[in-house]
């Protein structure tokens, strides 16, 4: 008798109340200091397949570039895209990069910007970059389709309002 009557009342739980094995739960997760952050750079440029958009400040192409994450990225067979920000020339390590997939941006009043687009799948924005007083740099990410979509489209407004400097 109280299996009947569970079941009954299990069968009228509202369909949104109830979580099936096809529901993706979202992920966040902060990342403190360069070690953890630069590991899950290297994860997200290794597991791009389609695109990877870079908004960053010079600092922070610099600090990139220092830790060889260019090389990452030439390396890799996915396709990518960098708006530098703040600029008004292109960095000098930034050079050897394909003109086609990078950009600046030169009257930015959000200077201290950092964030990537990895496919739409994963984002990563720095809540403290290489332009923080501290240079303790202080990251989130996310998995979040919702994050993803509107840093995505930010992304791509702000390279459709970009220069090319080559």
């Amino acid at each position: 008798m109280q299996e009947r009557e569970l079941t009954e009342l299990w069968n009228e739980i509202p369909a949104f109340m109830v979580e099936t094995s096809d529901t993706k739960k979202e992920k966040m997760q902060m990342l403190q200091g360069t070690p953890q952050i630069n590991s899950k750079i290297k994860s997200l440029i290794n597991n791009t397949k389609d695109e990877l958009c870079l908004f960053c400040t010079e600092k922070d192409l610099s600090r990139l570039y220092y830790a060889d994450f260019f090389e990452l990225l030439s390396d890799s067979i996915s396709d990518f895209k960098i708006i530098v920000s703040p600029a008004r020339k292109m960095p000098e390590h930034a050079r050897q990069i394909d003109r086609n997939k990078i950009k600046i941006m030169p009257g930015n009043k959000w200077g201290e910007l950092c964030f990537l687009v990895r496919d739409s799948d994963e984002v990563m924005f720095f809540l403290r970059n290489a332009n923080h007083i501290s240079h303790n740099v202080f990251a989130m990410w996310a998995d979040s389709p919702a994050l993803i979509a509107s840093m995505r489209m930010l992304f791509e407004l702000c390279w459709t309002n970009s220069e090319n400097v080559y």
